[in-house]
This record gives C-alpha cells, sequence and structure tokens, in this order.
C-alpha cells in the first residue's frame, strides 16, 4: 500500500533525475495534501527548493518538470504501477507544482486499498475514553453497515466475520464496487462523500509517511467525525439502493475503507478493541 503523497514523490524524484538531479529518496521531496471540497489535491514546492543551490530560476526547473511528468503520464504508469495515467500536473505563478487526481486515478486507488491487508498487533490500553468510544462505535457501525449490505445482496462479503486472527481485510468485500459511472465519474454526488473521502486520503498518507508527532488520537477522531456526518447525510438504503445501486455499492466501498482505517488506528495506534459490535 502506497500513501498518495508517496507516489507523487517518486514521480518527482524520477523526473530530477532525468533532469540530472539526484535525490536520495522521495521523502525529501515535500508533497503536501491541500484540502479541496471535491479533488484530491497535492502540491509541491520543489523546485522552489532547488532552484538557488542548482542556480536556476525556479520557474523554469518547475515548468521543466512539470512538462516532464504530463508527459510519463499521459504515455506510461508511474513506475510503482499504483495510478496509470490518471494525475495531471499544473504549475503555478509562484513556482509551486500541483497535482490533480482524475478520477479514474481516485478508483484506482481506491480498489487497490479496498484489496489491502494488514498484520495486525497485539493490544494494549484495557480502559479508554469517551473520544475513543465514539471512534469504537463508528468501527462497529461500519461493520453493521457491511453485514446489512450483504443480506440485502448489495455486496459479497468473503469472510462472514469482518475480523481475522492474523490481518485486516477491509471488510472482506469480494465483490466489484463500481467506483465510477458511465462518463468515468466518480459515482459520488454530496460533498460529505468527498469529506469522507479526502479524510481517507489524509489517514492512508499520515499511516505510510508517519512521524513521531502525529497525533493518531486526533487523526482518528476525524475519521470518526467524518464517517458520522456521511452515514447522516449520504443514503445507502430506500431510494438509493433502488434507483442507483451503484452509489450505493460505491458508498459501501467507502464505508469498508474507512472500516479497515478505523480498526488500523484502534488496535495499532490507540492499543484499544475495534469491536465488531456495541
Amino acid at each position: 500500500m502506497l500513501a498518495l503523497a508517496e507516489v507523487l514523490g517518486i514521480q518527482l524524484r524520477e523526473s530530477l533525475q532525468f533532469q540530472g538531479i539526484n535525490m536520495v529518496n522521495s521523502q525529501e521531496i515535500p508533497v503536501t495534501h491541500i484540502k479541496h471540497k471535491t479533488q484530491i489535491l497535492y502540491g509541491s514546492a520543489i523546485a522552489l527548493k532547488l532552484a538557488s543551490q542548482l542556480h536556476q530560476s525556479p520557474f523554469a526547473l518547475a515548468e521543466a518538470l512539470c512538462i516532464r511528468l504530463n508527459t510519463w503520464n499521459s504515455d506510461r504508469q508511474f513506475s510503482c504501477g499504483t495510478i496509470p495515467r490518471d494525475v495531471t500536473v499544473h504549475l503555478l505563478s509562484s513556482g509551486m507544482l500541483q497535482f490533480i487526481l482524475t478520477d479514474v486515478g481516485i478508483a484506482t486507488w481506491l480498489e487497490q486499498i479496498l484489496r489491502y491487508s494488514w498484520v495486525q498487533t497485539s493490544l494494549q490500553n484495557l480502559e479508554i475514553s469517551w473520544e475513543q468510544f465514539q471512534i469504537q462505535y463508528s468501527h462497529a457501525r461500519c461493520c453493521s453497515l457491511l453485514r446489512l449490505a450483504e443480506r440485502e445482496h448489495l455486496i459479497t462479503l468473503a469472510k462472514p466475520n469482518l475480523m481475522t486472527e492474523s490481518s485486516i481485510t477491509i471488510g472482506s468485500i469480494s465483490s466489484p464496487i463500481p467506483w465510477l459511472n458511465h462518463q468515468n465519474q466518480l459515482q459520488f454526488t454530496q460533498s460529505y462523500d468527498y469529506q469522507l473521502l479526502t479524510q481517507l486520503v489524509v489517514i492512508i498518507d499520515a499511516l505510510i509517511l508517519f512521524s513521531d508527532s502525529t497525533n493518531w488520537l486526533k487523526l482518528a477522531v476525524q475519521l470518526s467525525d467524518s464517517f458520522q456526518q456521511f452515514y447522516r447525510y449520504c443514503r445507502i438504503w430506500g431510494e438509493v439502493k433502488q434507483q442507483t445501486p451503484e452509489l450505493a455499492q460505491a458508498r459501501l466501498g467507502l464505508v469498508s475503507i474507512t472500516q479497515f482505517l478505523l480498526r488500523i488506528l484502534l488496535e495499532e495506534k490507540l492499543g484499544i478493541m475495534a469491536p465488531e459490535e456495541l
């Protein structure tokens, strides 16, 4: 599993190498998530960082990187095989590079996360706070929704139990998720769909590129709150299930990934149980 920030860092490193500039690793290259209501955006000030030591204009260096990245993304997959041809790169007047993931790119990434497994770690904390209980509640709600969705024949769960002794399988959904409509656009229609999607991106970036200062409780609370708003405002059953089942299934895909990440945060980062039921 790769964080989107890591994928983009790898691409920038390869583009710099093409320009004859060697960086030790992609983590030395600044790539920052940019908040947006309906898009997944990242920015990088790598040209501003390197221009002075290379005695180049920041804008000229950024322009060369932008051209190279867009050329690569139009005719081949990322070298790490994560997102094929589905990121566009824009050059801002400041010399910043802006990366915009297309809907196809987001769907490809979501599908890879959906099929990923994570090794479980032992629990440590027995006492929990009210905030931690709210996170546990969100996890249990995700599990309940996924079980109900299987009974309603919207999805198929590969295992009858969402919890396994050795690994986490993200809700164990074995049926395909139609992330995109016929126009290759994401199925989602509400701002809360995208709010939850953005939070998933942020959490995975943090899990893969974490630092000692990462506040896991804060991130878990933010994900739990985003899920609760999603659950309140984004319908899955009723008319949505009957008239647009693909939208319902796509939302269940988000629920499944949310359950997966909440379990990691609860068990591995906070050291408490991730219950299926409360």
